[in-house]
């Protein structure tokens, strides 16, 4: 299963949505719980209400906080009663402004943000998780628990019951087959998965009829119900039949696909929008509106220009430096939501000079990370000195005490590596070579062009020369096949945000060896073999105290080794017209899209007046 990535200031969750989310984070791996009940020895021991604790416990201290309660602007609209704005109407369109344009829509494929936002309203999944963090059925009639019989006594076979009622957008039923199709499709080696984190696990599919799929384990996974097509969307095989292998990467349905969510795709000019029409099929509740448009604005003033003259409905991941400004349009709803979303670097690992690991340390002792927090983002986020958050029971605050800022143990550690100022530049040289590095980000984004400034005042400050090469997010995001950056490892240093996860087995996408682009998203490309074999021991462990020292470990062996330096948790600031009911932002990997079904414009007229005409 996969984490979105996100590049801009929050969502690209914890994608697991390379992504920043602010405008760029590449969507993949949000909150994923298991649906187990009570059942065999040792899984009985974390049942379902235990798991859905441990979840909320991530985002009990943020939610309490801030939570997604919305800030009204400035102007009092028409006051529409209670009773009435409940009641859906139908028609109309929302456009909502994103700084990121997909490279293609598909989650399997590519983790950008803004794609997973889109896909969600295309495709179906199996699962998502609602605003209050419920892991909820979609495509499926119910989450398979021991006690309804979809989940075996020995947890190795789980069993899915599709509704009958899901048709694709040319007709055509949904069936076992297609959810088939789509496991083989993942699991194709010529195919450059995002990531295979969770479907290694299965052994056999079996589907005994056209609405139930039957996925046999070769191990225990405890996250299975909550991760399997949580991710992932599931694909028509009467397209795609034919263009599986290397050909699934250059298919033009991921430009103009065929889903059976509650939108059917209409149009895409590159550049400028894209254009998603209501599926009057859908098996869902509603969809009541007629059209959502994804405007593409990369510049982010731009967006609040457009948002306050009424050309867009929602500014999808707003600057949080633009909250007084925002908070004073009217006609506007703000929404501040704390997410799973974690901004950090990478260090590229076959980097010669980022290969002593003496030298990522002493980059790690550069960073001020308070600073960051401070003078970017207004102290509006929180600082993130690994990458559980605070609140987690896998957090190991002894770790995280050791993960300080200090310039004296930095200049230590770079003597240490044969690293010293010989011409009195105050940049360090060695072999003739001065110590200078490249840092690269989603250009555009303001706040992250003005972190990448702060990193370099820091840096120089122990003598180390970081040079700021920016790309488009579709370059720095984009696949192995299309010569992605962070794919094909063509950076020193990356600044993006991963959607993350309160349950941690998404981590062995992006820290195992198994999954160095080009499948998985271990972009760092470490390859620490005490690692690789702990993420995969944590991810089938089932012994809740003992999965907490396998992660509590694996703590201890990312801050000693380094290949990332997160940096802060995200508040995702969402400003909304008022007049879309039912727009509750989410704190997952499920993206703010989740129930786009349901959202109806107050502005169009109420079906009582139009039966009374």
């Amino acid at each position: 299963m996969v984490l979105s990535a996100m590049c801009g200031v929050v969502l690209h969750v914890l994608s697991s949505r390379p992504v920043g989310r602010p405008p760029d984070f590449n969507r993949q791996q949000a909150d994923k719980t298991t649906g187990y009940g009570s059942g065999g020895p040792i899984l009985a021991r974390i049942p379902v209400a235990m798991i859905r604790k441990m979840v909320l416990a991530v985002l009990a201290l943020l939610v309490a906080g801030c939570g997604s309660q919305p800030d009204r602007g400035g102007r009092e609209g028409a006051q529409v009663p209670d009773s009435l704005r409940r009641v859906p109407r139908s028609g109309g369109r929302v456009v909502i402004g994103v700084q990121q344009e997909p490279e293609m829509l598909s989650e399997i494929l590519n983790a950008m943000a803004t794609n997973n936002m889109v896909c969600n309203l295309v495709f179906s999944k199996f699962v998502k998780y609602d605003d209050d963090l419920n892991l909820i059925p979609d495509l499926i009639k119910e989450i398979p628990t021991v006690e309804n019989g979809g989940i075996s006594p020995d947890y190795l076979t789980y069993t899915y019951h599709l509704r009958t009622d899901a048709l694709w957008h040319d007709g055509g039923r949904v069936t076992s087959r297609d959810v088939a199709f789509t496991f083989r499709v993942i699991m194709d080696p010529k195919v450059n998965v995002e990531s295979r984190e969770g479907w290694d696990v299965v052994r056999s599919v079996e589907t005994p009829d056209d609405s139930t799929v039957v996925f046999h384990l070769i191990r225990h996974y405890p996250d299975f119900t909550g991760e399997a097509f949580f991710d992932e969307s599931i694909l028509p095989e009467h397209i795609l039949r034919d263009e599986t292998g290397e050909m699934f990467h250059s298919s033009r349905f991921h430009h103009a696909p065929v889903g059976s969510g509650p939108f059917r795709f209409k149009q895409w000019v590159p550049g400028s929008h894209l254009v998603l029409v209501a599926n009057e099929h859908y098996y869902g509740e509603g969809p009541y509106l007629d059209e959502i448009v994804f405007k593409f604005i990369p510049n982010e003033n731009a967006l609040l220009i457009q948002l306050k003259t009424g050309e867009i409905d929602i500014f999808d991941n707003a600057n949080i430096n633009f909250i007084e400004q925002l908070e004073q349009v009217p006609g506007i709803v703000v929404y501040k939501t704390p997410v799973l979303m974690y901004e950090h670097v990478d260090f590229n690992m076959e980097n010669p000079i980022l290969r002593d690991k003496r030298v990522r340390q002493a980059l790690s002792y550069a960073t001020n990370k308070k600073e960051i927090a401070e003078r970017i983002y207004n102290g509006l986020v929180t600082v993130a000195p690994l990458d559980e958050f605070p609140s987690s029971k896998y957090f190991h605050r002894d770790v995280a005490d050791r993960v300080v800022y200090d310039p004296l143990v930095s200049r230590k550690l770079l003597r240490e590596a044969g690293w010293w100022d010989i011409d009195g530049d105050g940049i360090l040289d060695k072999g003739g070579e001065p110590l200078k590095l490249q840092i690269t980000a989603s250009a555009g984004q303001l706040d992250r062009e003005r972190t990448e400034l702060v990193l370099r005042e820091q840096w120089r400050q122990v003598g180390v020369d970081l040079e700021i090469r920016n790309y488009n997010p579709t370059v720095l995001y984009g696949t192995y096949e299309d010569g992605g950056i962070l794919k094909r490892g063509k950076y020193d240093v990356a600044m993006y945000a991963w959607l993350s996860s309160p349950e941690p087995a998404t981590k062995e996408a992006l820290y195992s060896s198994k999954n160095i682009p080009p499948s998985g998203q271990n972009n760092p490309r470490i390859d620490h073999d005490e690692l690789t074999e702990l993420l995969q021991r944590g991810s089938t462990e089932v012994d809740h105290d003992r999965r907490v020292q396998i992660y509590r470990r694996i703590s201890e062996i990312l801050v000693e080794e380094v290949p990332v330096v997160p940096l802060f948790w995200y508040t995702s600031i969402d400003p909304c017209t008022e007049k879309l009911e039912n727009f509750r932002p989410n704190p997952t990997q499920s993206a703010d899209t989740w129930n786009a079904n349901q959202w109806y414009r107050t502005d169009r007229p109420h079906p009582l007046q139009s039966a009374a005409r």
